[in-house]
């Protein structure tokens, strides 16, 4: 593992690749005396020229928010082509992590996300910023479980001095669309906040409501048309009646008629203290904004997840627009979103990296490197050998029917489809660590919930070699394979 830790600049490492998009990666940076980590990503525009645009608009939106909820933007750079930014490293992982497909989350946890969602939401839209790509994917966690939309490579202004305008870019991902965006001119507003009514149907049921809002999905006709057995089926039959009545407020095919963030936060369910779980938690316990959660992470993650250093942050799009081009509020209004396709380099000149202090806050800096690193639950602790761990992968994938390909770095590429039929790609990453090998999965492209179902079969078919029983870390060890 030490021979994946490479020096970015003086004082900060290269520690792993954190995740990736179809055409890129992130990349963690430690800063080895400090502990501090951020997350970089990049663009060569060079390979993407059409990305200019797009990431002059983001890298100004970005520079316009801050907020609990809103990932933090710590700086940027360009050396040549190639653009970087660098964002707060969110250590708790993906929502998607959190979400058991076909199950979903107890109520109290949906509704902390929920609440969190529309208050980031909520101030995006004060800003007079849509972001247009709302979905499980996009939406990260801090190390105190608080939820961070990150993603803002298809955002735009929508309001510039109280003036609104309508936006006709058809974007974002098909089941999380709002119904309008396909159809015509949209207010931005409105089809946010139709995204976030699909996020909760999702926290709540694990599953979809529907692949596209069209009257070609007979799953969203019975939903527009008001059904009479639409309630006997999944997801809706899953859902208990206050949480419905909300999601018929927020999910009206009219955006006329559809909540707005203000009546979202007066509904019922939003407003709902909880009585005592099973998990032992009391409603205060669960509803202070900002404060911590419980985290439902599978029993093997909870044995060894903290002294790990191979996780993953939530697809981005990379974007930094050109330090010489002066960029208004008013220029982006009229420049449309073109999602960056990106890919990930080294700068040249390291000392433009400019991140200081500004990335450490509270108690991090009394941590590890590795007990603050992303907490997934796509990872297994696995007795064979290293070599045995890959033929098992490569069996199980077989007996999937999955393509696959493996690369010198035991990293397997592993491509199947998601249930509508589009491509899936997931990521299997096989370390030794200590006695035991580790086989670290993460989603690369396609929909989060189908990669959890996926992982599961996989899982399954590892089930003989999964070590079982309580593990023991060593942390002296696991700090050794960082850089001194």
């Amino acid at each position: 593992m030490s021979g994946t830790v490479t020096q970015f600049v003086e004082g900060w490492n290269v520690v792993q690749t954190l995740g990736e998009g179809a055409f890129g990666e992130v990349k963690l940076l430690i800063n080895q005396d400090s502990g501090d980590a951020v997350a970089m990503k990049t663009v060569d525009l060079v390979k993407h020229p059409d990305a200019t645009d797009a990431v002059r608009k983001e890298i100004c939106i970005h520079k316009m928010l801050k907020h609990q909820n809103i990932i933090k933007f710590y700086g940027s750079r360009r050396e040549d082509s190639m653009q970087y930014m660098f964002l707060e490293y969110a250590a708790g992982g993906e929502l998607f992590d959190r979400i058991e497909p076909d199950v979903g989350m107890p109520s109290h946890e949906a509704q902390k996300y929920f609440r969190e969602l529309i208050d980031g939401v909520e101030y995006l839209h004060s800003k007079g910023v849509t972001h247009r790509d709302l979905k499980p994917e996009n939406l990260l966690l801090d190390e105190d479980d608080r939820l961070k939309i990150t993603d803002f490579g298809m955002a735009t202004l929508f309001r510039h001095n109280g003036q609104e305008r309508n936006l006709d870019r058809k974007c974002g991902t098909k089941p999380y669309m709002a119904p309008e965006v396909l159809v015509k001119p949209y207010r931005a507003e409105p089809s946010d906040i139709w995204s976030c009514g699909v996020i909760l149907v999702a926290l709540l049921a694990g599953e979809l409501p529907w692949d596209e809002p069209t009257f070609t999905c007979p799953e969203f006709t019975a939903w527009k048309e008001k059904s009479s057995s639409l309630f006997s089926n999944t997801p809706w039959s899953k859902i208990e009646n206050l949480a419905l009545s909300l999601l018929r407020k927020v999910l009206n095919p009219n955006p006329g008629y559809r909540a707005s963030a203000s009546v979202v936060k007066q509904q019922q369910w939003y407003t709902k203290n909880f009585h005592k779980t099973s998990e032992g938690l009391n409603s205060s316990d669960v509803h202070t904004p900002g404060g911590s959660n419980s985290k439902r992470i599978c029993s093997e993650v909870d044995r060894f997840h903290s002294g790990l250093n191979l996780d993953e942050v939530a697809r981005m799009a990379c974007s930094q627009p050109d330090p010489a081009t002066n960029i208004t509020e008013k220029s982006l209004e009229d420049v449309d979103v073109v999602r960056a396709v990106v890919s990930f380099s080294q700068p040249a000149q390291p000392d433009q990296l400019l991140l200081s202090t500004q990335v450490s806050q509270g108690t991090q800096a009394s941590q590890t490197p590795l007990q603050r690193l992303v907490k997934r639950m796509t990872r297994i602790l696995v007795c064979s050998s290293l070599e045995d761990t890959l033929t098992h992968l490569e069996a199980v994938f077989s007996k999937l029917k999955y393509s696959y390909k493996c690369n010198a770095a035991n990293v397997v590429t592993v491509t199947t489809q998601d249930r509508r039929g589009t491509q899936l790609v997931l990521k299997a990453t096989v370390l030794e660590m200590g006695p035991h090998i580790l086989v670290d999965f993460r989603l690369s492209k396609g929909c989060g919930l189908d990669f959890k179902r996926h992982f599961t079969r996989i899982k399954e078919g590892l089930a003989h070699i999964i070590v079982k029983g309580p593990v023991t870390w060593n942390m002296a060890l696991a700090t050794n394979m960082l850089p001194a």
